[in-house]
């Protein structure tokens, strides 16, 4: 069994946009882009309403956790939710039903066949995809820790596929 990997390279995560884009799979472009853009899980994502996501400026995870959305989210939200009520499920299967993970995996994973990405990039990739990115980008690891209610920083970084000695990098630039 091969472990998951984030999506570190922006262009992977581009074309797989493209082509959810061209393949005309707007739900399914929507949750991938919910996913590495909040971190939330995938059965959580799947129990979504639209009223959770409709018209929000933040995705509330949980009673003491939200994450702000973005403008392409918005607009992908809008989109896809401007017929749909509140209270329905914000992904449903073709027949009306609650989208179910297998679904997704397949989709996703023929998806990533089609580009020749790897198989070490999966549905659980998308979390880890979210810590990666935010983790370059802030090097917040104590937040990353909270939001995934990780025990220790090394699971976090093992978690999002980081390798950094932070003995190193603590003792860089410190001036008093």
């Amino acid at each position: 069994m091969t472990t998951s990997v984030p999506i570190s390279d922006i262009q992977n995560i581009n074309v797989i946009k493209d082509l959810y884009n061209r393949k005309g799979l707007i739900r399914d472009l929507l949750l991938f882009t919910l996913a590495i853009n909040t971190g939330m899980a995938l059965n959580d994502l799947l129990n979504l309403k639209v009223g959770d996501v409709k018209n929000k400026e933040y995705l509330l995870l949980d009673k003491n956790k939200s994450v702000p959305l973005n403008d392409e989210l918005k607009t992908l939200i809008l989109q896809f939710t401007a017929d749909k009520k509140n209270n329905e499920l914000l992904f449903q299967s073709k027949n009306g039903g609650k989208l179910d993970r297998w679904s997704v995996l397949n989709t996703f994973k023929n998806i990533c066949k089609e580009l020749g990405l790897p198989d070490c990039i999966s549905v659980a990739s998308w979390r880890k995809t979210f810590a990666y990115h935010h983790y370059q980008k802030y090097k917040d690891l104590s937040y990353l820790q909270w939001l995934f209610n990780q025990t220790t920083v090394n699971l976090t970084l093992k978690f999002i596929g980081v390798q950094e000695n932070m003995n190193l990098r603590c003792r860089e630039g410190v001036v008093l």
